[in-house]
């Protein structure tokens, strides 16, 4: 990794993802980190993951968060590591009912990831809060399916990697059947909503296509490989000093 001046710490999930996806098959051992990026694998537990001696680093500062490997049986554990670390990180002002469903909107990724990718080889998160630059990144990734493969199979339809991702991101789509008593979707759909308010950002990748979406629009394009499963990015603006809080919590003397 000598070439690597920098690296988005929330990255490190996809990175993770990658490596364990690999290690199967081939000895791998990460070379040429430099001191910045070294530091911070070892304040978010990544090195600690792939063998590397020197232990985790306490954050002293409290903006990362750790990157974290999940079986799909740990849907307790992922909901215990994001109430515990969506805390104190620049998210703007929210109601508590709001926030109480922000973060079970965070924990339906975990719960889209397990019903939907069939993945064998685990969950993986990881993000990182830049005071600086005003913002709070999340990635959680699997290496399953991918959205393509899942969707045009339950709906039978024939869509493209980037049409795939936008019928998921589309109203009240979702590839749960008639039989699930939970309805699927609202996760990222309360995420979506939250983040164009927000001037956020949230970029998806599953097979080969790239969706993002924020308040300027929505951005596709194909990549020339795919990757096999999905990533889910958001982008928190933590600049933002507006105060939120679920439309039904609103009287109509709030509004006047």
């Amino acid at each position: 990794m000598s070439s690597a001046s920098w690296f988005d710490a929330n990255m490190f999930a996809m990175l993770g993802a990658a490596l364990y996806d690999s290690r199967a098959m081939h000895h791998l051992k990460l070379t040429g980190i430099s001191t910045p990026l070294h530091n911070l694998v070892q304040r978010n537990g990544f090195l600690d993951n792939f063998g590397f001696t020197g232990g985790k680093v306490h954050d002293s500062k409290g903006t990362t968060i750790e990157y974290q490997r999940f079986d799909d049986e740990d849907a307790a554990s992922f909901k215990e590591y994001v109430e515990r670390h969506f805390v104190g990180k620049g998210i703007p002002d929210m109601s508590k009912a709001l926030h109480r469903k922000f973060r079970e909107s965070i924990a339906e990724l975990f719960d889209n990831a397990v019903r939907h990718s069939h993945t064998e080889k685990g969950i993986f998160a990881c993000g990182q809060y830049f005071p600086t630059n005003c913002r709070l990144d999340f990635s959680i990734v699997d290496l399953g399916m991918g959205m393509k493969n899942v969707i045009n199979s339950i709906k039978e339809t024939n869509f493209s990697p980037v049409e795939a991702i936008q019928w998921a991101m589309t109203g009240d789509n979702t590839t749960r059947r008639k039989r699930d008593k939970k309805p699927g979707g609202l996760g990222l759909k309360l995420i979506k909503e939250f983040i164009a308010l927000n001037g956020g950002n949230i970029q998806i990748v599953s097979d080969s296509g790239y969706w993002s979406f924020r308040n300027s629009g929505i951005d596709t394009r194909m990549f020339s490989l795919p990757f096999h499963g999905t990533v889910v990015n958001i982008e928190i603006n933590t600049a933002d000093t507006q105060s939120y809080c679920l439309a039904s919590e609103l009287r109509s003397d709030d509004i006047f």
